[in-house]
């Protein structure tokens, strides 16, 4: 039985050693995504990222990957630039996937936009100088003799407004639509994120959904949850098609910097044989421009205007001391509906004790009688 078990670990290992000398796998959350999607170069914010994995530890020669990018936001954060390296190595062979991307952003409001970017790419697959046996294979002789060099372009739509973001990408297009025999295959990826704020913005539960189309026989998917602790600690999880599930725990040291750890494993007997991935990730942002920052900033501004209304008219309805009020309402008095409506002397009426006039006696005076 342990023998079958580990039959299966292998062939599921080849299976995914193949995949991964193909398409890199990392985790969206920590590392940018825009090695996937073009469009989200210079996206909000510009950071360079570094992260490396170990895939299944307890098996010998598994790939091992190694990342950095870099993006910014230029123009006031009109446009945006990036580029990234990726290498992997996978028992004796060495896959190097580099890609320059520039992206183009609408921003309709301060929390919603619209952003397309295109990015051209370099694969090269050689050998890491790993001994191995003979090999009369006609491509590993290929591969030994010179590296196989492959150049591609994407392009990538990405959407975001207050509560939700969402991105669709084509990746590899001249292997699809320019070349008949291509040597690396070309997949699509798209995925959708809400953005939910909680405490009053304090802290943010982000749901996701991804969808990758590797091949035309592989596809995954995958669903995960993060939550995000007063900017401070970010712990999630996710799921992905074949079983595989992930955790995350993420801190910020600094308010630039961030620290994260992703494990991923096989569910099942398999994944104790094979043994687990392990992706260590560090970060650096260039600028405080996150979606919870600036919604943090829009809440405090909105309460605080709020308060200030509500103290403002306070303060002008009523005094600071019953002798202010007093004053004040004796200042307002003659401005008063019931003053001026029931004024007596406006009515030509005469209080009480005061002496009736008679009349002649002063005014106009009547007619003089003629004297016959």
């Amino acid at each position: 039985m342990k023998k079958l078990l580990l039959l299966q670990g292998i062939l599921i290992l080849f299976c995914a050693t193949l995949q991964a000398q193909d398409i890199p796998l990392f985790s969206q959350k920590l590392t940018n995504s825009f090695m996937y999607n073009p469009a989200i170069a210079g996206h909000t914010h510009g950071s360079v990222t570094a992260s490396y994995r170990k895939n299944y530890s307890g098996v010998a020669g598994a790939p091992t990957n190694y990342f950095i990018s870099l993006h910014t936001p230029l123009a006031n954060h009109r446009f945006g630039l990036g580029a990234n390296v990726f290498q992997e190595d996978v028992t004796f062979l060495r896959n190097t996937y580099a890609s320059m991307a520039f992206a183009y952003h609408l921003k309709f409001n301060k929390f919603t936009s619209l952003s397309m970017g295109v990015a051209g790419e370099y694969n090269s697959i050689g050998t890491n100088g790993a001994p191995i046996g003979s090999i009369e294979d006609p491509e590993y002789v290929a591969i030994t003799q010179g590296k196989i060099n492959h150049y591609d372009y994407s392009f990538g739509i990405h959407y975001q407004n207050r509560f939700v973001k969402a991105g669709i990408a084509a990746n590899r297009l001249s292997s699809t639509w320019l070349k008949e025999e291509a040597s690396l295959s070309n997949y699509y990826s798209s995925f959708i994120q809400g953005l939910i704020p909680i405490r009053g913005g304090e802290d943010l539960l982000e749901p996701y959904v991804a969808y990758r189309k590797l091949s035309n026989v592989n596809n995954t998917v995958d669903a995960g949850l993060f939550y995000t602790y007063n900017n401070l600690i970010t712990l999630g999880g996710s799921w992905r098609t074949g079983g595989v599930a992930s955790g995350t725990l993420a801190v910020r040291p600094s308010k630039y910097i961030l620290l994260g750890y992703s494990y991923e494993t096989i569910m099942g007997n398999v994944g104790g044989f094979v043994g687990a991935a392990n992706e260590i990730t560090i970060r650096f942002d260039f600028n405080d421009e996150s979606y919870k920052e600036r919604f943090r900033a829009d809440y405090k501004s909105a309460v605080s205007y709020r308060r200030k209304t509500v103290g403002s008219f306070g303060a002008s309805r009523s005094g600071k001391s019953p002798k202010q009020l007093h004053k004040r309402q004796k200042k307002l008095a003659p401005y008063s509906p019931n003053n001026r409506y029931q004024n007596i002397k406006k009515l030509g009426v005469k209080s009480k004790g005061s002496s009736m006039k008679k009349p002649g006696s002063k005014g106009r005076k009547g007619p003089s009688k003629r004297r016959r």
